[in-house]
């Protein structure tokens, strides 16, 4: 990258407000030692990408419990622009707790989708692709370091969104007086957009099967979702608790657990 690269001022007045609060209070920055990993008997993870050269590197330091591969805790180191401050303040929420394996299938479509203003446009202006790039490259370094932990076969729970950061709204407009089918499509879409990508990231699948009685949404899982606990627990009342935020605060979601 060249000096008039570095110098040339980044599209700030692109960012939404959600991805500027990321940018502008980074709860994340800082590192781990080796001294701190080995006080909580985790194992020290440097992910590197980038170079300070070429205008933009990117650190991670992961302290990653040796029994069982998972993330505990993350921080990162950087030099370059604010959107590289953003999506590694992103990207950190998204790993703590997730195993090494969950890690590598974060994706840059779900970094952005975790600081979206609007469902249809993206958060990252088309400018700052190469830097959610060098996100997942980093991660990938990460991950080459803890191939030798075990991983369980089936997970504890999906990485899903935290409902708390949605906002919460009024329902959607007339949405009681909507016919059935134009309904399940919205339930479709909100689960595309909100669930489905991180239930992938496990290894794990969802369907909307059928809408009863104007609130009730039957759905079935498939993949890494079956026989998982939190498929009636934790998950359950994610997907559940987004559908009342997003379309209307009656909706319950029910799990059909006999389809395979």
């Amino acid at each position: 990258m060249s000096l008039k690269d570095l110098l040339k001022p980044f599209p700030w007045s692109l960012y939404g407000k959600k991805l500027q609060q990321k940018i502008l209070n980074p709860r994340s920055h800082g590192y781990f030692s080796q001294e701190d990993a080995k006080e909580r008997g985790m194992r020290l993870v440097v992910a590197s990408a980038g170079e300070v050269e070429e205008g933009n590197k990117i650190s991670f330091y992961f302290l990653v419990d040796p029994e069982d591969g998972v993330i505990v805790d993350c921080r990162f180191q950087l030099f370059g622009q604010s959107a590289l401050i953003g999506a590694a303040e992103i990207t950190c929420g998204l790993l703590v707790g997730k195993n090494y394996v969950q890690a590598q299938r974060i994706s840059a479509d779900l970094i952005d989708k975790e600081v979206r203003e609007r469902a249809e446009l993206s958060a990252f202006p088309e400018e700052t692709d190469s830097h959610l790039n060098l996100i997942l490259d980093a991660i990938d370094h990460g991950v080459e370091q803890c191939s030798d932990i075990p991983v369980e076969a089936s997970y504890a729970s999906p990485p899903l969104p935290d409902t708390d950061s949605l906002e919460h709204g009024e329902e959607y407009p007339g949405w009681i007086e909507l016919p059935l089918k134009e309904k399940i499509s919205l339930i479709e879409d909100v689960i595309d957009r909100d669930i489905r990508p991180y239930v992938e990231m496990d290894g794990g699948g969802l369907e909307v099967i059928n809408f009863i009685d104007n609130y009730k949404v039957i759905i079935t899982y498939s993949g890494a979702c079956n026989g998982c606990f939190a498929a009636t627990g934790s998950t359950l009342t994610a997907i559940q608790e987004c559908l009342r935020t997003r379309l209307h605060p009656s909706i319950v979601v029910e799990p059909d657990l006999e389809i395979k």
